[in-house]
């Protein structure tokens, strides 16, 4: 199928989460058609809707790698990544009611819900898979959820798909927006992120004559801005930056004149190597101790704050950072210069996407997708020549 024809199909198929299952159905077609062997993973949302991965491998065509290689990685399989799922299309009646799943081309540029998050993704891979067949056993992953909570990538992954790769490559969407087409920029690694559950303690006494106790809304407030100071000496990665939270919930009440007792706050923390989820917890409860022991802050009748993780049934993401010299990482930098050129530029994602959970894995995984803008909005394009190269550098490096 031609390249924009694909493209317009693949548009063309509302894959709103979570219901991607008509177009998990035509790619698997597709890579079955392209030599796959293919396998509709199902799961289940919370509300009941079955949902599906597809988990697609094609055998090496014979000619193997040499045993330095397969130390190295390289002889291992490459597994090529992309979401099948898109936001729902905000703001399109706004338009005149333009139909967000058909796409628009206007001035080199495509328009289309999904279009460039990451639509062109999906069809570059299959373009390049269909076109080339290389010497390495290749897998393909193309799963749902990547928009809510991972949940997708999480059930591959549980069930072994990603395991045993040498390298991953996601033709997903970067934090460069390099419209001139002067850099052509691989993404090397992502922070993490994780939520904190935040018990701020009162103590409860009669409002007229509030100074005989101590009001937890006003210890919570008083919280929530030392937190935002916080991000100034929080922990930094030469390469990620540095981390970052801030308080996204505040709740307390109190149900008669009384001071509330109790206030709550949920904290999102991005997070950076060698950070977890657990040592995030620690550095915010250390600092928060520090606050009591400055006198910042109140105890109430002894309790102090206290943190926790937020529960959560998909592992939360955590940062990685893929070296350059990496094997893998300098043949798709040999494949960038070859077929369109130019040289590679490097940069790191300053927030979480499936790829976190591909490193978590043990796999070596990098970002290298389409110029575009305006996703998760009415405007979202995708440059029309950059999806034609990224179809190219795809093919040259399978190869």
């Amino acid at each position: 199928m031609e390249s924009l024809e694909l493209l317009r199909r693949i548009v063309g198929m509302d894959s709103v989460f979570p219901h991607e299952a008509n177009l998990a159905q035509f790619l698997a077609g597709e890579l079955e058609r392209a030599g796959f062997s293919v396998e509709m993973q199902g799961f289940r949302a919370e509300d009941g809707v079955e949902r599906f991965n597809v988990l697609a491998t094609r055998e090496a065509d014979g000619r193997g790698a040499c045993s330095g290689e397969l130390e190295a990685g390289v002889g291992k399989p490459l597994l090529l990544y992309g979401h099948m799922d898109t936001v729902p299309p905000y703001g399109y009646d706004a338009e005149g009611g333009r139909d967000p799943f058909r796409l628009e081309e206007r001035d080199g540029r495509l328009y289309g819900l999904g279009a460039y998050d990451m639509k062109a993704g999906l069809a570059a891979i299959l373009q390049a898979v269909s076109a080339v067949r290389g010497e390495r056993t290749l897998k393909v992953m193309f799963v749902s959820d990547e928009e809510a909570d991972s949940r997708g990538c999480f059930e591959a992954a549980r069930g072994g798909f990603v395991r045993g790769a040498g390298f991953a490559l996601a033709a997903e969407i970067s934090d460069v927006h390099d419209v001139s087409h002067a850099t052509r920029t691989i993404t090397l690694g992502r922070r993490g992120r994780a939520q904190y559950e935040v018990d701020v303690p009162g103590k409860s006494f009669h409002a007229a004559r509030a100074s005989e106790g101590i009001s937890a809304v006003t210890e919570a407030a008083k919280l929530a801005i030392e937190i935002d100071r916080m991000n100034e000496t929080l922990p930094a990665h030469p390469d990620l930056s540095q981390g970052h939270m801030f308080v996204r919930s505040f709740h307390s009440e109190s149900t008669s004149l009384s001071l509330p007792d109790s206030a709550k706050l949920l904290i999102d923390r991005h997070l950076v190597p060698p950070e977890d989820a657990e040592s995030g917890r620690l550095d915010i409860e250390n600092r928060i101790r520090s606050l009591y022991e400055a006198g910042a802050l109140k105890g109430a009748d002894g309790r102090m704050t206290t943190v926790r993780v937020k529960p959560r049934e998909v592992p939360y993401l955590m940062p990685y950072a893929t070296p350059k010299d990496n094997p893998d990482v300098i043949r798709l930098s040999g494949a960038i210069k070859g077929a369109l050129g130019a040289d590679a530029a490097f940069n790191y994602g300053m927030s979480v996407a499936d790829e976190n959970l591909i490193a978590m894995q043990g796999v070596p995984v990098v970002s290298y997708g389409p110029i575009g803008g305006g996703e998760h909005s009415n405007g979202e394009w995708v440059s029309k020549q950059s999806y034609l190269e990224l179809i190219e550098v795809l093919k040259a490096f399978i190869a």
